[in-house]
């Protein structure tokens, strides 16, 4: 653990640094914006798993635009002095040409919670190829986390209503691969449970709660016309689920009492809103990918010391629900969201030779943390 870290920002590249003497750096390209707080929360884990490792972390922002990520991507990688590592998001699958990039540098590269689609793989490869730098991915469980969700909400509609139960859902996009698998889990639980539930509306959202809240108040307006009454709103995120919360709100409904609500993010508002009772759970844990990433990292370093050259592969991780059952402890303990209190070193698997025993659980987060 080091006693002090130097923050600053690099205005030219929209980035968040820690600098501090050591040989393993590592560069993150974000591409969130600043201020956005899911991709916030992946960069404070990030640097909180970072500061514990002694690892020298970058961190550069695109901004939400996926041509801005593939040139700062690039740019990163046709430095005169690279990074050792790169951590990439295939957000909207952009990630391509910045992979191809390093690998023409030999710059090692690990992919953060968008691993690249099949269609993709037939141009990059796999981890391990010969020509290629590509370690592997960490990645979370979002078709688990999405089927998940959907089938709590169709409990609480069988607790308010008679079947069959009228639902809307409202997806992020349908080019990110997270929110491919998140979507289509919860299109699974929709056909297990045909007979006692209605789709009404799959719509999408761009992740932004002002569209959200429009797509529901429209939604609302046709339910009314057509004497429907909602059951349940699925909500890919947790922005997308307060958009909709305020539809229901202007519409006079009463989010979790007249209408189920889920989303996902374990933001803090969202964590409010399942206390109080409005929203049903808000599922996540995978902005904890950010820390999961230097573990990962730091570990594969280690063993190359050593001479170990086998890539990390594919590391999948599950995300978990924040509810009524689990709400207390985790406000006791994180809801300050302060990570750096977490013992990130305990997650190190740096003496064994593979990357498939790792526990990133929530109780293991949980008991992770100083006191």
């Amino acid at each position: 653990m080091i006693s002090s870290i130097r923050l600053f920002a690099c205005s030219a590249a929209m980035t968040l640094c820690a600098s501090h003497a050591q040989a393993m750096s590592v560069t993150f390209v974000n591409p969130g914006k600043q201020g956005e707080r899911f991709w916030d929360m992946v960069t404070e884990t990030m640097q909180a798993a970072a500061d514990d490792f002694d690892i020298e972390l970058e961190v550069v922002y695109a901004q939400r635009n996926r041509v801005r990520m593939a040139e700062l991507g690039v740019e990163v990688t046709q430095r005169e002095t690279p990074p050792d590592y790169l951590v990439l998001v295939n957000e909207e699958q952009a990630a391509e040409r910045i992979l191809l990039s390093a690998n023409q540098r030999n710059i090692r590269t690990l992919m953060l919670l968008n691993d690249f689609l099949p269609e993709q793989r037939q141009r990059v490869g796999q981890p391990g190829d010969q020509g290629s730098k590509l370690l592997g991915a960490i990645t979370p469980d979002n078709f688990g986390a999405g089927k998940r969700m959907m089938n709590a909400l169709f409990k609480c509609a069988d607790a308010k209503y008679a079947p069959p139960h009228h639902i809307l859902a409202i997806g992020g996009d349908q080019l990110t691969p997270a929110s491919i698998d998140r979507n289509n889990g919860a299109v699974a639980a929709l056909k297990s449970a045909e007979a006692n539930t209605q789709l009404d509306r799959f719509l999408f959202a761009n992740w932004n709660q002002k569209e959200a809240q429009n797509l529901t108040q429209r939604y609302l307006s046709w339910a009314e016309r057509n004497n429907i009454q909602p059951a349940a709103i699925w909500a890919a995120n947790d922005p997308i689920a307060f958009g909709a919360r305020e539809a229901l709100k202007q519409q006079g409904l009463k989010p979790g009492k007249d209408v189920c609500l889920v989303g996902l993010n374990w933001s803090a508002q969202g964590l409010k809103l399942v206390q109080s009772g409005e929203m049903l759970l808000t599922d996540g844990g995978h902005f904890l990918a950010g820390a999961w990433s230097m573990v990962l990292l730091n570990d594969y370093n280690a063993r190359l010391q050593r001479d170990e050259r086998s890539p990390v592969g594919p590391v999948r991780f599950q995300m978990q629900s924040i509810d009524k059952t689990n709400i207390e402890r985790y406000l006791s303990k994180l809801g300050d969201e302060n990570w750096g209190k977490i013992d990130f070193t305990q997650f190190s698997r740096v003496d064994q030779s593979g990357y498939s025993d790792y526990d990133f659980s929530l109780d293991h987060v949980l008991n992770a943390i100083d006191r």
